[in-house]
């Protein structure tokens, strides 16, 4: 009974990820699609395929899967996917934005202003969100407590992502800057690792084993 039990859990969860993964394709499909549509509207794009919506569409195509294939083999598929929908999203928000624009100024753009404006915002929020992830920023608390006890200094590293915002050798550097801060508890917190991170930068793991060894002796 209850291995049918689990079976029948395993099943159904199985089925989940199965649905999951058929409405993300699908989605993506449909995203890189919008995303041709769009790039297809561009001047510079008609001019080249002589305004044949058919052949502007297949240039934005094209151009999609350049883009992403080219994040894909530089940073990863999960940075390549990361990327691609929030172009998506913003390319989305900044066409509502410029349609209500249009709509009360009751005059076209005479350029492709809401495809500019996307890229551009895009391209920024994501330098933006690369130029934190990959320094470590400190910030000091001050926990009061009335117990009687006495004063620890405790240095807490989160979000490491090792592997992704830096390799071991990069951790390593963090954790000498830490130990020469002198805490009395140093507490790694996740994401240490992720699913990119290689057997090479898991070996940052033994300059945390020599900093414990250090501070016994």
């Amino acid at each position: 009974m209850g291995n049918n039990t689990g079976r029948k859990r395993a099943i159904r969860i199985m089925t989940m990820w199965l649905i999951l993964m058929i409405v993300l394709a699908v989605l993506s499909f449909a995203g890189i699609l919008y995303l041709a549509n769009r790039i297809g509207k561009f001047a510079f794009i008609r001019k080249i395929t002589k305004g044949k919506k058919g052949f502007s569409t297949l240039t934005g195509l094209l151009i999609a899967v350049v883009y992403t294939a080219v994040i894909w083999m530089a940073w990863g598929s999960m940075n390549a996917i990361v990327c691609i929908l929030h172009l998506i999203v913003f390319w989305m928000v900044s066409e509502a934005i410029f349609a209500l624009i249009t709509k009360i100024r009751k005059k076209t753009f005479a350029k492709y202003y809401a495809g500019i404006v996307a890229i551009i915002f895009t391209v920024c929020y994501l330098a933006a969100g690369w130029y934190q992830a990959h320094h470590v920023w400190e910030k000091k608390y001050e926990i009061q407590t009335d117990k009687e006890v006495e004063d620890l200094k405790v240095a807490v590293f989160s979000d490491s992502h090792t592997g992704t915002t830096f390799h071991g050798e990069g951790f390593a550097d963090h954790m000498k800057t830490i130990e020469a801060q002198n805490p009395d508890v140093v507490l790694i917190v996740g994401d240490f690792v992720d699913d990119d991170t290689t057997k090479e930068d898991r070996t940052s793991l033994r300059i945390m084993q020599e900093a414990v060894r250090r501070r016994k002796n």
